[in-house]
């Protein structure tokens, strides 16, 4: 068999790795793999959409593969160069390089002769090559075209760029005001990187976005008594949750309802309230939308916070501390809607607080950064035969009836409902869980327990990490209870005090484990009535019939003989 891989990020790597091992797992032959990267490196947007200070905004337990983990003592959120340097590192751990074809442009792909297989043709080196494969790996990512937003008048700004080319602060100049449009993660840097430049002023624009929590559990003043910090600081939120009986041990009436969401949304709401006064995110007064980039919201909301006798009572109970800003600000904006001759912005009214202190001041930028995303673009594909990532109806990974095609990474992790920024993302417990179950990877608590009552506490505590499925099935591998025994173990016993075991363990446990024990002998007893009552229309139906034919037969019976008196007998 022979698969083409194209894309050289983090998705490109592991299914290289698992395509020219599964022989190691499986009864079939070794296969063929090779991986296309257009760059002269591997890494991905983290390589070649680096910038000053940028960090993964998931921690290194979710974004590390299952089985090469990064050195202990490390980090918890790795920079991107640390990410592309342990990807580097991938590759060597498992001779992967072999396989991997850099500067190569994939210039097409058609299918093959009957629509058996695939042709790719890529170029390199200045040659154009072919080769025929039985299946395709798209892997080139989400962030790879950039999307150039149209604002009236643009061209009315001394300096607009995507935000893909700003690499680190020194490009902001001197004195310069500065508009960020958009306020996702790259936004939010952005921003950051802006105010603590040596930039006149800064101002951020949003659309209406989703609320995500921050990337650490949050550790705050309780009574004015300063938290005992340790030197990494509390978990990450991402894998401080335990999620047995809301993915795994989970009956499908509460799967499938919104329960689950109903909890962790007032989690994340509530939480921000209790610890700084604010249900739209920590320290967050102004606006709903992301904030995995934290960092940049203490210059954001200082103009916003409120002061009323209830928030002063909140506070003296407890209080996340509020980083200093040394008088720094960015002003918060709604949508540009455009930008006239004299380069001044005006935008959209949303009705916003930041909409009302925005129509006091004059907003003229020397440089505007379009922090707004990128376009998905797949120019090679040949024809209207292949389907797209919006297609994949099968686990957001191929189309049902062209399994040979896949488009692996596509889809992120995210948290509650999206509007106009974010329409691939997923669940990440319930989504892991989910493809663990598809391919006989998820233990269960009869093949954890002779495990040890260790790693039976770690697989009911801990986050749905990678590795925890490599611990059965088909991708088993000896190592991962290693795994499971010292990092992930570590996830658990980091958790701090209330928002740590008891909101995101013993709450969730507790209520989702008794609902879900309370609807399984639901269940039960109405599969027991349901069973009892069709046992019984079966039976009352059999003598219905059985005195209806009687009846007839009798009918039958009486009309024959009142016949027979006036028939001739003989």
């Amino acid at each position: 068999m022979k698969v083409a891989v194209i894309g050289g990020g983090p998705s490109g790597l592991v299914a290289l790795k698992h395509l020219v091992t599964a022989h190691e797992f499986f009864s079939t032959d070794a296969i063929e793999a090779r991986l296309f990267e257009l760059e002269d490196s591997i890494g991905g947007k983290f390589k070649h959409h680096d910038y000053e200070e940028a960090e993964l905004v998931s921690s290194r337990y979710l974004t590390t593969f299952s089985d090469y983990r990064c050195p202990p003592g490390s980090p918890d959120f790795l920079a991107t160069t640390e990410y592309v340097s342990y990807l580097e590192a991938y590759c060597t751990h498992f001779n992967l390089w072999p396989h991997i074809n850099l500067q190569t442009a994939v210039t097409k792909i058609e299918r093959g002769v009957g629509g058996v297989g695939h042709i790719v043709q890529y170029l390199k080196y200045g040659v154009q090559w072919e080769w025929h494969v039985d299946a395709i790996a798209l892997c080139s990512g989400l962030h790879h075209t950039p999307n150039i937003l149209h604002i009236d008048g643009m061209e009315n700004v001394p300096v607009s760029m995507h935000s893909s080319l700003l690499k680190e602060r020194r490009q902001f100049g001197e004195g310069k005001d500065i508009m960020i449009v958009g306020s996702g993660e790259t936004g939010m840097d952005m921003a950051y990187l802006a105010v603590t430049a040596n930039t006149k002023s800064v101002t951020l624009c949003h659309r209406d976005g989703f609320l995500c929590a921050s990337k650490r559990a949050p550790e705050p003043f309780w009574f004015g008594m300063k938290p005992k910090v340790t030197p990494r600081g509390n978990i990450p939120i991402d894998v401080g949750a335990a999620s047995l009986f809301d993915t795994a041990y989970v009956h499908p009436w509460l799967k499938n309802s919104d329960l689950p969401w109903w909890y962790y949304d007032r989690f994340v709401k509530w939480t921000p309230w209790l610890v700084s006064g604010t249900k739209n995110g920590f320290d967050q007064w102004s606006s709903v939308f992301f904030i995995k980039s934290a960092k940049v919201m203490p210059y954001i909301t200082q103009q916003y916070r409120k002061t009323s006798i209830l928030n002063t009572l909140r506070s003296y109970v407890a209080q996340v501390p509020l980083a200093e800003t040394g008088g720094r600000k960015i002003d918060l904006a709604p949508w540009p809607e455009r930008i006239n001759e004299n380069g001044v912005v005006h935008f959209v009214e949303n009705g916003r607080p930041e909409a009302e202190v925005m129509r006091k001041k004059v907003v003229k930028p020397d440089i505007v950064i379009l922090a707004t995303r990128y376009k998905q673009s797949f120019p090679f594909l040949g024809g209207e035969s292949y389907s797209m990532p919006r297609d994949a109806n099968m686990r957001a990974i191929w189309k049902e009836g062209d399994e040979s095609v896949a488009f692996i990474g596509f889809v992120r992790p995210s948290f509650g409902p999206s509007n106009s920024r974010v329409t691939y993302g997923v669940d990440h417990e319930s989504y892991v869980y989910q493809l663990a179950l598809d391919t006989g990877s998820t233990p269960s608590i009869s093949e954890i327990l002779p495990m040890g009552w260790k790693m039976t506490l770690c697989w009911a505590l801990s986050a749905q990490v990678n590795t925890k499925f490599r611990l059965v099935g088909p991708w088993r591998w000896e190592g991962a209870k290693e795994i499971m025994h010292t990092e992930i173990w570590e996830t658990v016993t980091r958790r701090r005090g209330f928002f740590g075991h008891v909101t995101l363990s013993v709450i969730p446990i507790l209520l989702f484990g008794s609902l879900s024990a309370l609807l399984w002998v639901v269940d039960e007893i109405l599969k027991f009535w349901r069973g009892l009552f069709g046992m019984l229309a079966r039976n009352w139906g059999k003598a219905v019939i059985g005195c209806l034919l009687s009846l007839c037969l009798l009918n039958v019976s009486g009309g024959l003989q009142f016949l027979g008196k006036f028939l001739p007998v003989g």
